[in-house]
């Protein structure tokens, strides 16, 4: 059984709903990470998101959107596709799952950090 079939079979530890923010409203999007037995691995999907650009992604330091502070995760950029949907799959085994529960997780449209298009907050699943 591969990583991700197993990954496929299991409830997330964190989730987060993506809400489009800054003329971006429209923007939505769903994170969620797993715990593996090596690691965590964080799969994100959206849509109504600038089409055709490599858009960051990272988490942040801070706890809400308005005041997200400075990265404490970054994410190679995520691709959309011409339709302004876009998907991404990362596996990290370096942080550990209480460094990024309830964080602030957001997509922007430059690396600067604005606008940001999209923001949601890690939350623990029950």
């Amino acid at each position: 059984m591969s990583e991700f079939s197993y990954i496929e079979q299991e409830r997330p530890v964190l989730h987060a709903v993506m809400n489009g923010m800054n003329g971006y409203e429209k923007a939505k999007g769903e994170v969620n990470v797993y715990q593996t037995k090596n690691g965590l691995c964080l799969y994100a999907h959206f849509t109504d998101v600038p089409a055709s650009q490599y858009l960051p992604f990272h988490i942040h330091e801070g706890l809400i959107c308005s005041n997200a502070g400075e990265h404490l995760l970054e994410f190679p950029d995520i691709m959309s596709d011409r339709f302004g949907e876009a998907d991404a799959h990362y596996y990290f085994d370096k942080p550990v799952l209480s460094e990024i529960s309830g964080k602030a997780i957001m997509l922007h449209i430059k690396a600067d950090g604005e606008p940001k298009i999209a923001c949601g907050i890690l939350e623990r699943v029950l």
